[in-house]
């Protein structure tokens, strides 16, 4: 699943920089080839983390490259990006506050592609 999540990764950095125009935002990315994504995919730190308003991260010293600062301080909201049956094109862009109401209400342990059609926003790569 990690190679999915990093070469899907790479894709939507793209579509973030010419696309999107929700502000600053913070994004937890998940890839899977079924038409489900388990809620528990979505670890409770990030979870957690998602739900925050304000974010401050820390630069390792540790890239090869060196690092553009060392640290950030974001303010902003959490999504949960989707990408059912991998390697689609299209992908869902779902609040966190959206992602956790479905998990309380669901009957269900995932969050189905066609569900999320219902409350997420579709996107397309490219």
């Amino acid at each position: 699943m990690i190679k999915r999540e990093q070469t899907f990764t790479t894709k939507f950095q793209r579509w973030l920089k010419y696309k999107w125009n929700g502000g600053s935002a913070y994004f937890e990315i998940k890839a899977t080839t079924k038409n489900y994504l388990s809620f528990s995919d979505v670890k409770k730190h990030q979870k957690l983390n998602l739900r925050s308003k304000r974010i401050i991260y820390k630069f390792t010293d540790a890239l090869r490259w060196g690092t553009i600062f060392d640290v950030m301080l974001c303010e902003g909201k959490g999504y949960v990006v989707i990408n059912y049956k991998y390697p689609s094109k299209e992908f869902f862009v779902c609040p966190i506050d959206v992602f956790l109401e479905e998990e309380n209400i669901s009957d269900r342990k995932s969050l189905t592609e066609s569900r999320a059609r219902e409350i997420c926003r579709l996107e397309v790569l490219g």
